[in-house]
């Protein structure tokens, strides 16, 4: 069997379209497992903050907020917003450049929502601020939720592994096939 210049060409062809399609595949794998890496410590990030604001506003809400406790709670918010400065840098426009690097230009708003807050907790009278304060951790809490795009990375997810993490199933719908568990839950309420 003779080997033509056509069939080396063909070869040639088909080992140029596997070895694209290997690295295509291997790359586009990377990438998505950086992506998910850096998704999931931003989360973990997240919810230790979410925990500490959680914790704030339940102490100050009981009236009974230790001060050593507070302050326990506010310099691991403090700690909080140091380290997210690493996932939400300053804005880099030229603002303040006399300042340590990680200080210069303006903080991202996604900061500014847990300085606000840290402030806030910090008052002697926090517990007339905690409608602001949960306000501000429901637009920290969104932001962060923008960026960590739980849709999209469910989708992505779909497709690197072929596996759905999630239905699309409200309490309403489950409430629509399972009428009775609510009125049972209504009953042992009011008992």
């Amino acid at each position: 069997m003779k080997i033509t210049s056509s069939d080396c060409i063909a070869i040639g062809a088909l080992v140029v379209s596997v070895g694209s399609f290997i690295y295509s595949y291997y790359t586009n794998t990377k990438k998505y497992e950086l992506k998910s890496s850096y998704r999931n410590t931003i989360i973990c990030w997240h919810a230790d903050i979410v925990e500490i604001l959680m914790r704030l506003k339940i102490e100050t809400k009981s009236g009974k907020f230790s001060e050593e406790l507070k302050k326990e709670l506010l310099a691991k918010l403090s700690a909080g917003i140091e380290t997210g400065r690493f996932y939400f840098p300053n804005l880099q426009n030229g603002y303040a450049p006399h300042k340590l690097l990680a200080n210069q230009g303006f903080r991202n708003a996604i900061l500014d929502f847990l300085v606000f807050s840290y402030r806030l907790y910090q008052k002697e009278d926090a517990n007339k601020y905690l409608h602001h304060a949960e306000t501000l951790q429901k637009y920290f809490t969104s932001h962060v939720f923008e960026i960590a795009n739980p849709y999209e990375f469910l989708k992505e997810t779909k497709k690197h592994t072929n596996k759905i993490f999630t239905q699309d199933l409200s309490f309403e719908d489950f409430m629509d096939k399972e009428p009775e568990l609510l009125m049972t839950y209504i009953k042992d309420y009011k008992a």
